[in-house]
């Protein structure tokens, strides 16, 4: 098989045209984040200051909260119950790595989460997807490896 047939060569192709095609957008983007962007952001500050009330401020009230590979969590009620449970940590760091918004609105994030419990981190790589409707989040997805936390909880 020859090189120029591989995915990695389609792949890497692809890419330095897609980086030479948008490096003025990708720094006109960076000027100005959205608003979007900005949400989620602000979110997950709120998350990191283990503020509860004011993370709940940036939920839809039918909002959607789907920790993969668990079943997905319905309703601002639910939900806050569900992050409740943070509030027990005795500190927490929300990393983001990168955060982009999708043509569609919805913003993507690569983060590292933090939870100290019992003296102890806990650290959590994350890939998030929220999708943002009037100012509020009303889909949130984070795809993590949920074996590789449970072994840190034990």
């Amino acid at each position: 098989m020859s090189n120029t047939n591989t995915r990695r060569h389609l792949l890497i192709s692809g890419t330095v045209l897609g980086v030479a095609a948008s490096a003025a957008t990708a720094a006109a983007a960076a000027a100005s984040l959205s608003k979007n962007v900005e949400l989620v952001r602000a979110f997950c500050k709120a998350g990191q200051d283990l503020d509860l009330d004011k993370q709940m401020t940036f939920i839809a009230e039918t909002a959607i909260y789907h920790n993969m590979p668990d079943e997905p969590v319905n309703g601002a009620k639910a939900i806050r119950e569900l992050l409740a449970g943070y509030a027990k940590c005795e500190k927490a760091e929300i990393i983001i790595h990168r955060i982009v918004e999708a043509p569609d609105g919805t913003v993507l994030t690569e983060r590292l989460d933090r939870f100290m419990m019992g003296g102890k981190w806990i650290d959590c790589p994350v890939m998030g997807s929220c999708d943002i409707k009037d100012g509020k989040i009303v889909v949130w997805r984070d795809y993590y490896d949920n074996l590789k936390l449970r072994a840190q909880m034990a």
